[in-house]
């Protein structure tokens, strides 16, 4: 099991510095965001990426792009911009050694009329068999993680049946799953109804805290027993700044 944290767009630093601030708290893995890699004005190829994990013994996942992407977008050209998108993600992370590529599996707006509903799902179920396959080609575990439900979206893997559903209904088997406990919490959902559900097929774990009622991405002071309990091999805190980061190891949280 590998316990580590996400480099988010909003941090400075560079890939070696962060690197580095993850080695001096104890981890071992690094998450990078894709908003990090678009953003960044030192942002890291996968060469570099691969060789600096490989000097610190630190795996590597990849998070693919979300904002403002939808795999279940209702424009068809949108749609597959989209995928190409996470395909883009699943080649950086082929090249750069990472061990999987975390991936939203889309989302409606609930006022939508159900036919447009069932159509966003369709689209979703599309986008995600096509970035399964080519996962399959390029040799990276795709993992698609369960996301909150809010007032103006609904997300197709906000539940475990949701997500089991989708899941067979793209119908590629190597799929695997990204479990977010705070996705899960904010939804109403105990994670461990994900573990039950998925299981082994479970590879990646977000780990962050709210209060129920918003994704504020709180430090988790238990997030070693708590991964612990999910079982995945990385586990990916997700916190908001460096100080949140420290926070949450030495587990003195206000």
């Amino acid at each position: 099991m590998r316990f580590g944290a996400a480099l988010d767009l909003r941090f400075d630093e560079s890939f070696e510095k962060y690197v580095s601030f993850l080695r001096e708290q104890g981890l071992s893995h690094v998450e990078i965001r894709q908003g990090h890699l678009d953003t960044h004005p030192d942002a890291p190829s996968p060469e570099r990426v691969r060789r600096v994990a490989a000097e610190n013994d630190l795996t590597v996942t990849l998070h693919a792009p979300y904002r403002d992407c939808n795999l279940g977008n209702l424009n068809e050209r949108l749609r597959k911009a989209t995928v190409a998108a996470v395909c883009d993600s699943l080649d950086f992370a082929a090249e750069a050694g990472a061990k999987a590529v975390v991936v939203h599996g889309g989302s409606v707006r609930p006022r939508y009329p159900d036919r447009v509903q069932g159509q966003s799902r369709e689209q979703a179920v599309r986008s995600l068999r096509a970035c399964g396959r080519y996962a399959e080609e390029v040799g990276v575990p795709l993992c698609v993680e369960n996301q909150r439900d809010k007032s103006s979206q609904r997300r197709h893997t906000a539940t475990p049946e949701r997500l089991a559903t989708l899941l067979d209904d793209v119908g590629v088997d190597s799929l695997r799953v990204t479990l977010d406990v705070g996705h899960a919490k904010v939804t109403g959902v105990a994670f461990e109804e994900f573990v039950e559900r998925f299981g082994d097929r479970i590879v990646v774990a977000h780990l962050h805290d709210n209060d129920g009622t918003d994704d504020d991405h709180d430090p988790l002071p238990t997030f070693r027993s708590v991964g612990e309990r999910i079982g995945a091999a990385y586990n990916v805190l997700e916190m908001k700044s460096l100080a949140d980061v420290e926070r949450c190891v030495s587990g003195l949280v206000e």
